[in-house]
C-alpha cells in the first residue's frame, strides 16, 4: 500500500496535484516521466518545496493542455486547450449527490459559527470544499469513497472558519 500523500503547502502545489489527479495521474512516476522531470522532484512541486521551471510549465502546456495561468494564479480554467488532452485521461466529473452533500455541510458550519455569506461567496466555498475533498481522494471518482472523506472535511472546514473568525480582516465575522 503506498503511503498517503503529504498536504500541499502553496497552491501551487495543490493546483498541481489537482492536475495530475484530474488526468487520472495517480501513478506519480508515469506522469513524471511524461514531464521529462523525476517523480521526487514533481512531489517537491506538489508539496510546494519548489516551484515548477519554466520547462515544466511548458510541459505541462503542451503535453496535458494545462492553462499556465491556472497553474501560477488560479485564475481561469485548468485547460488552455482540451484537444492536446491526452486520451484515455480520467476526467472526474461533479458527483451531485456528494456535492450537496458538501453544499449542506459548508452552510451548516457557517450558521453554526454564526456567519453570513453573500449567496455567490457561499457557492465559492462550497467548490473550494468540493475540490480539497477531491484532491484528498485517491480515487476521485469513487462516490463512496468521496463520502467517506465527509467528515476530514468537517474538521477542516471547522478549523478553516475557527482560524478566519480569529484573523481581522478576512471578511468572515460574525451576523
Amino acid at each position: 500500500m503506498a503511503r498517503p500523500e503529504s498536504e500541499p503547502e502553496s497552491e501551487i502545489g495543490k493546483r498541481l496535484r489537482l492536475l495530475r489527479k484530474t488526468l487520472g495521474g495517480h501513478d506519480v512516476k508515469a506522469f513524471a516521466d511524461k514531464l521529462g522531470i523525476g517523480k521526487a522532484t514533481l512531489y517537491n512541486y506538489e508539496k510546494g518545496d519548489r516551484e515548477p521551471t519554466s520547462r515544466v510549465l511548458t510541459a505541462l502546456s503542451e503535453v496535458f493542455g494545462a492553462n499556465v495561468h491556472w497553474i501560477l494564479t488560479g485564475a481561469g480554467e485548468m485547460f488552455a486547450d482540451a484537444s492536446v488532452v491526452p486520451s484515455g485521461s480520467s476526467f472526474h466529473t461533479i458527483k451531485p449527490d456528494v456535492f450537496r452533500a458538501v453544499g449542506r455541510l459548508v452552510t451548516k458550519l457557517h450558521k453554526t459559527e454564526g456567519i453570513t455569506l453573500p449567496s455567490d461567496a457561499l457557492y465559492d466555498e462550497q467548490s473550494s470544499a468540493y475540490n480539497a475533498l477531491i484532491e484528498r481522494a485517491e480515487d476521485p471518482s469513487d462516490e463512496g469513497e468521496l463520502t467517506s472523506l465527509l467528515p476530514w472535511l468537517e474538521t477542516r472546514l471547522k478549523r478553516q472558519l475557527a482560524a478566519a473568525k480569529a484573523s481581522p480582516g478576512t471578511g468572515k465575522r460574525e451576523a
